[in-house]
């Protein structure tokens, strides 16, 4: 066992018994004792986890190539109903953010326990080089960045608890990316304000033929156009996602429709914990994605591996069938949408350093073993009360195969708003190989799209 693990272990015991690894970082245990993803294939202990099986590896029949996802798992029911009533059976399986909102909504806040299905999978040529990964890939800059990886995950048998961030960073879901969102602020009355963006993303380090020497420290390209609400309408950006954020930040331009001018994002907005507008004040930058900021500023801790219920296989609350009245309720969306399974997860907790005030001050992150993915976030303030609670719901793209964080949820505790972001309930799911290049991106990229 790596040493960090050993540290964890001594340091850190949890109600539940929790599994860490016992094996070095050996790229042979990859498709042997882990999947080829570094997950434990068995099933649990009471057989509600089951072993994996490769996961979904192409579409179920009748889907059509561009159109909306078929359910997979349509036919399934409920196994049972977590609530505020009977929630002390489940607690050593539930978040403490998923206790605050089952407690904050006893009336109307549920969770439906489906049957668990390890769907996630990849292409091959992802797998080839995440072994690869296995091998070459290193921290750098005391963690700050990465080195020597591509593709495939860095770290797909992680030895400290920043490399588990890493590898949700850098999770597969194509290189060549475009989808319009279609989501909203929901306030405590049940009034929305509805907000849609078209994305185009060009990701550098899953470039196939890459890497390119020029693009080192660049991971993707991310432009975005809102046109609603009326108020950012035909506003937009162009930004360039650094990997070493302590070396370059994020950096790029926008574009203000009242001045008609192409401005320079200073750091400050587009780093660490800057608000994002479009989202009335429920989200920074660095917790998009449920996280993606640069690592620097936190100390980082792995309180284990623990089985979770957590959000998975989202295809009923991403449908282009989905009712927005219907879906998107006062005080939390409409449950019966909402699809929770039993899944190992590691458990990976940051706090601020000492030297800076963060408003997100301790972060709890839970990382789905299959995919590296962050499913859920418990946000804590400077006085340690839960403030936010942030939730993302997975599915595999089954026409890549890719495991994609397809929506995710940010509730605000103390408001009793929430905020949906990157669902596609009206124009169908995203394209993974969309026809971009790095030309597409960039101020003058970013004025002809909103002069279309």
């Amino acid at each position: 066992m790596h040493k960090s693990l050993c540290l964890t272990v001594s340091t850190f015991i949890w109600a539940a018994a929790f599994v860490l690894p016992l094996q070095a970082a050996d790229p042979a245990l990859l498709g042997s004792k882990l999947t080829q993803n570094g997950a434990d294939p068995s099933a649990s202990a009471d057989g509600m986890i089951p072993a994996y099986a490769g996961g979904i590896t192409k579409p179920p029949a009748g889907y059509v190539a561009g159109g909306d996802h078929i359910d997979p798992f349509a036919a399934d029911k409920p196994l049972f109903t977590i609530t505020a009533q009977n929630m002390a059976q489940y607690e050593n399986r539930l978040s403490a953010g998923q206790k605050a909102l089952l407690t904050r909504y006893p009336d109307s806040y549920r969770m439906d326990v489906y049957p668990s299905r390890r769907s996630c999978a990849l292409p091959q040529f992802v797998y080839d080089e995440t072994k690869k990964n296995a091998r070459r890939a290193k921290l750098t800059d005391g963690g700050n960045g990465v080195a020597d990886a591509r593709i495939g995950v860095p770290f797909p048998i992680p030895e400290t608890p920043v490399e588990i961030y890493w590898n949700h960073n850098f999770h597969w879901h194509g290189y060549r990316y475009h989808a319009i969102t279609s989501g909203a602020n929901v306030y405590k009355n049940g009034a929305r304000t509805k907000v849609i963006r078209e994305d185009w993303r060009y990701n550098y380090y899953a470039d196939p033929q890459g890497p390119d020497p020029k693009h080192a420290n660049n991971q993707f390209n991310w432009m975005g156009i809102w046109s609603a609400p009326p108020r950012f309408a035909g506003s937009g950006f162009s930004m360039i996602n650094t990997i070493n954020q302590r070396v370059l930040p994020r950096n790029g331009v926008s574009f203000n429709p009242n001045t008609r001018k192409i401005m320079r994002a200073p750091p400050s907005a587009v780093t660490y914990d800057g608000p994002l507008s479009t989202a009335d004040g429920l989200r920074n930058s660095d917790n998009m994605f449920l996280f993606s900021g640069a690592p620097d500023r936190y100390d980082w801790k792995l309180l284990g591996k623990k089985e979770i219920f957590v959000p998975y296989n989202g295809y009923k609350a991403s449908s282009m069938k989905v009712d927005r009245d219907d879906f998107m309720t006062a005080l939390h969306p409409n449950p019966d949408y909402l699809r929770y399974e039993l899944h190992r997860v590691w458990v990976v907790e940051i706090t601020q350093k000492p030297a800076f005030n963060m408003e997100q001050a301790r972060r709890v992150f839970y990382a789905d073993e299959d995919s590296w993915i962050f499913l859920m976030a418990d946000i804590y303030d400077a006085e340690n009360e839960l403030m936010r609670v942030q939730h993302g719901f997975i599915k595999n793209y089954y026409e890549a195969p890719a495991c994609v964080l397809d929506f995710d949820i940010m509730y605000d505790v103390a408001s009793e708003r929430y905020n949906i972001d990157h669902i596609k309930l009206d124009h169908g799911p995203a394209d993974l190989d969309y026809d971009l290049k790095p030309r597409d991106f960039g101020s003058g990229a970013l004025k002809r799209k909103i002069g279309r």
